[in-house]
């Protein structure tokens, strides 16, 4: 291990035993403290759109765009070509933006808006309608929004089915779902809430009726890199066996 790896290491061991040390000590339980934490995290981005002359520069920069391809919530799998948008900072990541918020583009600006394993984390009361609508707002008559979520029906069979097999069939790669979890219950309630950073599931019936309700048309299922979305797909290999593909055109 080189020097910069060991620093690493020492600085992850060091944040665990003070987080350790801190929680019990705490008037609030993790939950609420994940959630304050990751809220602060987001007010500063915003804070950072507002006051920062860099990022000023680079959202007036992207709504003079058009024929735009947005990666919402890319993380470290940002696109060459793309608009990449995630609320940290990662590599190829174009602008660091509370997407709940609103999308740094111009009215019909997006040719095409790929959303991976990110819509399952809005607030079902307020924050997923705000992003569809923005969504709506941006896209060119025509243009593909393409959402990818867990696939609720994939993880409710397997819960029905008997033992672990089918769990096993659609876990991520090297996921062992009968070694992490005590009982099939606790693997559904983790896809579901996963650390209270999911509100709950959808399926095709439920994901497609949602986007109809917000103005988009011709909403199908799709699969694994095969779609409409233009220019082709760039659906992430690590999700392909337990997700739910849905395009609808604006």
């Amino acid at each position: 291990m080189d020097t910069e790896s060991q620093i690493a290491s020492a600085k992850s061991i060091l944040k665990k035993r003070f987080g350790a040390w801190l929680m019990p000590r705490l008037p609030i339980n993790r939950h609420v403290f994940r959630h304050i934490r990751a809220e602060l995290n987001a007010t500063w981005v915003r804070a950072l759109h507002i006051f920062h002359p860099r990022y000023r520069r680079v959202v007036s920069a992207l709504r003079r765009q058009k024929g735009v391809k947005a990666n919402i919530g890319s993380g470290p799998f940002g696109r060459p070509g793309w608009v990449n948008l995630d609320m940290f900072r990662h590599e190829h990541v174009t602008l660091r933006i509370d997407c709940r918020y609103g999308l740094p583009f111009a009215d019909a600006s997006c040719r095409g808006i790929h959303v991976e394993h990110f819509f399952e984390h809005l607030n079902r009361e307020d924050e997923r309608h705000l992003f569809l609508n923005e969504c709506y707002r941006c896209l060119e008559k025509g243009g593909i929004l393409r959402i990818i979520v867990p696939d609720a029906a994939l993880f409710v069979h397997a819960y029905l089915s008997p033992g672990w097999s089918m769990f096993r069939q659609i876990a991520a790669a090297g996921d062992d779902p009968a070694a992490n979890f005590p009982t099939k219950m606790d693997a559904l309630n983790h896809v579901f809430i996963q650390d209270f950073e999911h509100y709950g599931g959808y399926d095709d019936e439920s994901l497609s009726l949602v986007l109809g309700q917000h103005g988009l048309r011709e909403v199908q299922k799709c699969s694994f890199r095969y779609g409409r979305f233009p220019d082709g797909c760039i659906d992430r290999e690590q999700h392909k066996s337990y997700s739910l593909y849905v395009e609808a055109v604006k």
